[in-house]
């Protein structure tokens, strides 16, 4: 297990340039659809796909574990590195990054995130209510005394809400419609946005 303390200290991130590779990040609550629709917003725009769990997992194990060994505060310092390391690749060659739900706890993470062109994928609790119950994965939604996966995910997000419309430029709701259809409006979206600033 990767010691936080030895994470690199903390670096801004300015406005990206209008001329340079197409990036973007999502944001949202767990299971939201970030991975899905991350996946197909990087097609559509031809440049790679980074979800920040996977890059932690792939270097730190399992998120389970890193939250048994470090708990939360450690893997939040991997997340912040993880999103940090998406980004210079993303500048260079150019991605489509999906964050963790809890993203956006972390200030650093909202400043970060709030230089990009950023989009929050707003969902509800019924949309979610079947993903959580075919997924036994999450350790924020493990089930803890009484409180049922769903109330959890309901009390987190109601903490959370507030932090995604802050940091996003950008709301899409995924409420309704398919992946397809939902990352054509994201695309759509970025393009008139690089457009406003005179990009390509």
């Amino acid at each position: 297990m990767t010691d936080p303390s030895s994470v690199p200290p903390r670096r801004r991130y300015s406005d990206p340039d209008p001329d340079g590779p197409d990036v973007l990040c999502l944001i949202g609550p767990m299971a939201s659809g970030k991975t899905t629709l991350g996946r197909a917003v990087a097609r559509h725009l031809g440049v790679p796909f980074i979800d920040t769990d996977a890059q932690i997992v792939a270097h730190h194990g399992a998120i389970a574990d890193i939250f048994a060994a470090d708990g939360e505060d450690g893997f939040r310092t991997l997340e912040t590195e993880a999103l940090r390391q998406a980004l210079e690749t993303a500048d260079v060659h150019g991605g489509v990054i999906a964050t963790g739900g809890g993203a956006v706890v972390r200030g650093e993470n909202r400043e970060i995130l709030g230089h990009r062109f950023t989009v929050y994928l707003e969902i509800d609790e019924e949309t979610v209510a079947p993903r959580i119950e075919r997924d036994q994965h999450r350790p924020l939604l493990s089930r803890q005394e009484d409180e049922e996966p769903l109330a959890k995910w309901c009390r987190i997000f109601s903490e959370r809400a507030g932090l995604y419309r802050e940091t996003a430029r950008h709301i899409v709701d995924v409420r309704s419609g398919t992946p397809s259809a939902n990352a054509e409006r994201i695309v759509d979206a970025y393009r008139r946005f690089r457009t406003s600033r005179g990009g390509i």
